[in-house]
């Protein structure tokens, strides 16, 4: 094989071969959020664990929610949030956010933990299985007009806030995060 051979040789692999390695090796937007909401879910499943059953009803003032009514809120965006991306709540979940908030509500602490499990896996899965087409379909958060995909951004950037917010109420009462040990 001649120089120019071989040259045209590789440079027919490299533009067959490198934007596969290349996206092989960069996980997509899609990816990172899923990932990122997997992590999410063992963290406020390890809180939740973590707090005793009296310690579920502690807020940090009259007004504000309670241990229980944030792990309840994170539930119930878990399973409403993806109706604004066009997909329906899992079986069981209430019609709407104040319905949800409402169910949760009623939740006992074991059922919290479980509840988290399962609207998180839902959360997972919606994330997962869009395809690009879904992902870049207009939605709503808060009446503000967005691409779905942006529209996941801004709600797992809502749930941090809130993990951060139940690491600070476990701080408060003496619960130490499994992930600080």
């Amino acid at each position: 094989m001649s120089k120019n051979g071989f040259r045209v040789s590789i440079a027919i692999v490299a533009a067959f071969c490198l934007p596969s390695l290349i996206s092989a090796q960069a996980p997509s937007l899609q990816d990172i959020q899923a990932t990122d909401i997997e992590t999410m879910k063992d963290k406020f499943i390890g809180l939740a664990q973590e707090f005793d059953e009296s310690q579920y009803e502690w807020r940090p003032m009259e007004g504000v929610r309670s241990v229980h009514d944030v792990f309840g809120l994170i539930i119930a965006e878990c399973h409403i949030f993806p109706t604004a991306w066009g997909h329906e709540p899992p079986a069981g979940a209430a019609s709407g956010f104040g319905g949800e908030i409402r169910r949760t509500g009623a939740l006992s602490r074991d059922e919290v933990i479980s509840e988290l499990g399962s609207a998180f896996d839902h959360l997972i899965g919606v994330v997962r299985g869009m395809n690009d087409s879904e992902r870049m379909t207009e939605s709503s958060y808060f009446g503000r007009t967005m691409p779905v995909h942006a529209n996941i951004l801004i709600s797992m950037a809502d749930m941090h806030e809130h993990l951060g917010q139940l690491i600070a109420y476990a701080r408060t009462n003496h619960v130490v995060p499994p992930w600080s040990r």
